[in-house]
């Protein structure tokens, strides 16, 4: 009879604590809505392969550690920008790139690719989306196919995540490991992401949380490359393939890697090699490490608990394409 009762008392419990998760949950989706998880960011692959944001939604980009939490607005073709690719003309820029070039964290207005068209006077197209030098080109054949005139181009290649065997195909990848939890419940649980904003915003209680795994510092988050010759010339050439009869220029993202963490003499070579070879194959570059590094502070360019660059990194890199981007536009 004892042993009964125990068990009782545990089936309650675990019953009353999964009842008040419940409550708790549809509390934060009712009074606190911004953390519903149909109101993150998310993005899809259309028929043809393409990755897009949602057509014609706003939603919300944030980071539970605090650095920025803003609303981004796709239009109808699942980009973020405004204007219309079937208005554009032979004469327009265009930029390509990942979630740097996506602006991760900004409000619209302090991307690199609206502040360049500021300083030109002329329309810039951002058509980036977060992925690789392969999704790259699919987004500029998405952008064609919907009317986009891309003869002017700037690809914005990420050190980070950018470099891979790009013989490689996709179907010969191996399957993605099963979704982490962590991932599963900030696609399910409002209450998981209000909790996770809370805790990690705060500095004890993030810290703890990094000690315990559960949540990552921005060294973590930041992607590690490998020195490997045949990486960095498939990289190459995917490159020349995105610029490929177009006039472009390539702006090389230097990862945060550089400066901070285990692996800097590693990613200082791979960095170098790749900006070497994009050189030889007669492609015009505008490196930012160097402009980083004259500063002498070449963190204060990124977010502190996210790998990507703030407001100060995309007036740098506006600055930095300024005239190479006119050049463009002058032939």
């Amino acid at each position: 009879m004892p042993r009964n009762r125990w068990v009782a008392r545990l089936i309650l419990l675990s019953a009353s604590s999964l009842l008040a998760l419940l409550v708790c949950e549809a509390g934060v989706r009712l009074f606190l809505p911004y953390y519903r998880p149909s109101r993150q960011i998310a993005f899809h692959r259309n028929a043809d392969g393409v990755t897009l944001g949602a057509p014609g939604e706003r939603v919300r980009v944030s980071t539970p550690k605090g650095d920025w939490d803003i609303e981004v607005t796709f239009n109808r073709y699942g980009l973020r920008d405004p204007k219309d690719l079937a208005q554009s003309q032979p004469g327009d820029l265009f930029v390509v790139g990942d979630s740097f070039t996506f602006g991760w964290g900004l409000n619209d207005g302090l991307r690199y690719s609206d502040l360049l068209a500021e300083k030109l006077g002329k329309p810039v197209y951002n058509i980036a989306i977060p992925g690789d030098l392969r999704d790259y080109a699919a987004l500029l054949r998405y952008a064609e196919g919907h009317g986009a005139k891309v003869a002017n181009l700037i690809i914005g290649v990420c050190m980070e995540n950018d470099l891979k065997d790009y013989r490689v195909s996709d179907a010969a990848l191996p399957p993605p490991a099963r979704l982490p939890l962590r991932e599963w419940m900030k696609m399910h649980s409002a209450l998981y992401l209000c909790a996770s904003h809370v805790l990690q915003a705060r500095l004890h209680t993030g810290a703890l949380l990094q000690k315990l795994g559960i949540a990552r510092n921005v060294d973590q988050l930041t992607g590690q490359n490998i020195f490997s010759e045949e990486i960095l010339a498939s990289s190459r050439d995917q490159v020349l393939t995105l610029a490929a009869g177009r006039r472009a220029v390539v702006l090389l993202i230097p990862s945060r890697g550089l400066w901070s963490g285990g692996n800097m003499e590693i990613e200082k070579r791979v960095h170098e090699r790749f900006a070497a070879l994009l050189g030889e194959a007669g492609l015009t570059v505008v490196d930012m490490r160097p402009h980083f590094e004259l500063s002498g502070t070449p963190l204060n360019y990124y977010f502190t608990t996210d790998p990507h660059w703030n407001a100060t990194g995309h007036a740098a890199a506006a600055a930095a394409l300024a005239k190479p981007a006119a050049g463009l536009l002058a032939h």
